[in-house]
């Protein structure tokens, strides 16, 4: 109950601005769980919930993390680009044929803040990413350009990571982030019936 605690406050303080929670734990403790958890919780509050569950396997596609996050809103993403940003994140997410060299990815970390500003305008946005240590790293790296940037936007940064492994995004988060923004959880065997019954 002390975690649901955590997790009811961070989502509660989107409201002041950006800020991320970090759940961390071994295999098995109980991270997934109280990320849906809180996932769901999101949603019923009518916060955007951009989600991604990369996998091991999936580390070496370039922004595909990105696309997971941004596909159910891809429209609202794009529009309020200027064009030479919708055009960068349209062919790092290969939603157009182009030729030529790869998109740089400093636009494309353009593009991602400013799509995150755009949809934090009218709601409340929760980037969450499950498994935080398989993101790859064209992904975190675009992510962790927006993080640095998000101040008094309505954008909270969700991300379950296993116990020893790395990540360039949770290390950006930790670096750049106020103290009082950023908060690691660190997840122990969870009560799965706890969690129905809030």
């Amino acid at each position: 109950e002390a975690d649901l605690a955590s997790v009811h406050a961070f989502l509660e303080g989107l409201l002041e601005g950006a800020a991320a929670l970090v759940l961390e734990g071994d295999a098995g403790m109980g991270k997934t769980t109280l990320w849906d958890a809180a996932v769901e919780q999101a949603a019923e509050w009518g916060v955007v919930v951009l989600r991604a569950r990369p996998s091991e396997s999936e580390t070496a596609l370039s922004f595909a993390g990105v696309f997971d996050l941004l596909d159910p809103v891809l429209e609202r993403a794009l529009d309020p680009l200027p064009a030479a940003q919708r055009r960068a994140l349209s062919r790092a997410l290969v939603l157009e044929d182009a030729e030529g060299p790869p998109p740089d990815p400093h636009a494309v970390g353009i593009a991602v803040l400013n799509s995150l500003r755009g949809l934090a305008a009218s709601e409340p946005v929760l980037v969450a990413v499950d498994d935080v240590q398989w993101l790859d790293t064209a992904s975190s790296g675009a992510l962790a350009f927006a993080a640095r940037r998000l101040d008094h936007e309505r954008v909270g940064v969700l991300l379950a990571r296993r116990s020893g492994l790395e990540s360039g995004l949770v290390s950006e988060l930790c670096r750049c982030l106020a103290a009082s923004r950023y908060t690691e959880l660190d997840v122990g065997p969870l009560d799965v019936a706890c969690l129905h019954r809030v």
